[in-house]
């Protein structure tokens, strides 16, 4: 039985990734996070607690148990207060979080990051996820998975205006969103958590990096766990 490690798991895609284990699957899934989240989890599925995930020591034995990471962690600058925290957490704790799996020798890294994440981007919240999937990259992992979604759908239990709006636009154009435009199209998040989760059970011995509109095709593949 394969152990998955999840962090981020209060988010819209962390939610709907721990909701796939209603389902009985050949798989654990341990959640690593400050606090318990608020929603019932299924049967079988462990937290662990963590005060900060910059305490090496605790992290360490949080994650001991584990071989696939599920990072979904992630924030915005306005909820974050500033830049400076916004980087921390985006940034900061994806660089911890692969240096350790690294020396607990996980077999997988699987990170939720976003469409037009770049190293060189001009904006800075997507210059930083281009850093945490560098930091990932770079790792000594077995499997390495990046995805890049897209404006997000589901009921996320944090309300975020710039999203709604995003979204309620989108909607509207999605006729037109079509050709190297259909990678804007909004994406639910139980794909993009069926996405990770076919990963994290795969065997293969690769990096693959998924833009918005191939998540959605990934997911359409017969795997059977």
């Amino acid at each position: 039985m394969r152990t998955i490690v999840l962090t981020g798991a209060t988010g819209l895609i962390g939610e709907a990734f721990i909701n796939l284990f209603s389902i009985p699957r050949n798989a654990k899934l341990i959640i690593v996070a400050r606090k318990k989240p608020e929603f019932a989890l299924p049967k079988g599925v462990e937290v662990k607690l963590i005060d900060d995930f910059f305490d090496e020591h605790a992290l360490r034995e949080a994650l001991q148990d584990g071989s696939e990471m599920i990072c979904c962690i992630g924030t915005t600058i306005k909820k974050a207060g500033s830049k400076h925290v916004f980087e921390k957490t985006d940034v900061g704790i994806i660089e911890q979080l692969v240096r350790c799996c690294m020396e607990l020798h996980y077999d997988g890294f699987h990170y939720v990051s976003s469409i037009g994440a770049s190293i060189e981007s001009n904006t800075f919240y997507l210059q930083c996820k281009g850093r945490a999937e560098l930091a990932i990259q770079l790792g000594s992992f077995k499997r390495i998975s990046i995805l890049r979604p897209s404006l997000l759908l589901g009921n996320r239990r944090e309300f975020r205006m710039g999203e709604k709006i995003g979204m309620f636009f989108s909607a509207i154009f999605r006729i037109f969103l079509q050709g190297s435009l259909q990678r804007y199209r909004p994406i639910h998040a139980d794909t993009v958590a069926k996405c990770l989760l076919y990963r994290a059970m795969s065997d293969n011995e690769d990096t693959m990096k998924f833009e918005s509109e191939e998540i959605t095709a990934f997911t359409t593949l017969t795997i059977n766990f």
